[in-house]
């Protein structure tokens, strides 16, 4: 193992790396205290996107066009029947935030790279309204991505932060890791110090509501 992978693989067990994950957390729940008013009474969902290299296409993976995925399915203006796709997240979702995790269950299989969503709606049900067109969707974009829609419940900060996903679990060393690639191994390695994207009406609200101190209470 050379020198750079141990201090990669020290890096990611070590006590620091909770506290990144910490950090995400406690900037989610700022956001979302300062919201509570606005947030009162919506429909809570967690909705994940897969992507996981095989050893048919690890070598054109690339890490960075999760992205483009999530860009692609929030704004991207590809129909299904007449309804962009754009058009059909905005009915139904109105904000939320997104994180990264990347998990490898077994030393000698690819990773998991993950896009997570916490999303707020006005709409109840959505995880059996919206499933099969969701997914359709999805995989308009990518037929190999998977995903996962599970309705939290009615917006509580509580089951909120029980669904705040940003974890980095990888064998640094193991040979998939290897075979995808330094620029991804990149990427894999500074997952943890990444920050939560806020969609929607949590992306820009209002400077009063953002100004205003927090209760802790």
């Amino acid at each position: 193992m050379e020198t750079k992978e141990i201090i990669n693989q020290t890096i990611l067990e070590s006590e620091m790396y909770s506290d990144f994950e910490e950090h995400v957390e406690e900037i989610v729940l700022d956001r979302v205290n300062k919201l509570e008013s606005e947030l009162k009474g919506k429909y809570l969902y967690f909705f994940r996107i897969t992507k996981k290299p095989d050893r048919t296409n690890y070598h054109t993976f690339d890490v960075t066009k999760l992205n483009d995925i999530s860009r692609r399915l929030i704004n991207g203006m590809v129909s299904l029947g007449t309804i962009p796709n754009r058009k059909f997240w905005n009915r139904y979702f109105e904000g939320g935030i997104r994180s990264t995790s990347i998990v490898q269950e077994e030393p000698d299989d690819f990773p998991s790279f993950n896009l997570n969503y916490i999303l707020y709606s006005s709409y109840d049900n959505l995880d059996v309204r919206i499933l099969s067109q969701l997914s359709t969707r999805v995989r308009m974009i990518d037929p190999t991505l998977n995903i996962k829609l599970e309705y939290i419940g009615v917006h509580d900060i509580s089951l909120l932060r029980t669904y705040i996903e940003c974890t980095t679990k990888v064998e640094l060393n193991s040979k998939p890791i290897e075979k995808l690639g330094q620029r991804n191994l990149n990427h894999i390695v500074l997952n943890p110090l990444q920050r939560p994207t806020f969609i929607g009406n949590l992306f820009k609200p209002s400077k009063c509501l953002l100004n205003k101190p927090l209760d802790v209470n």
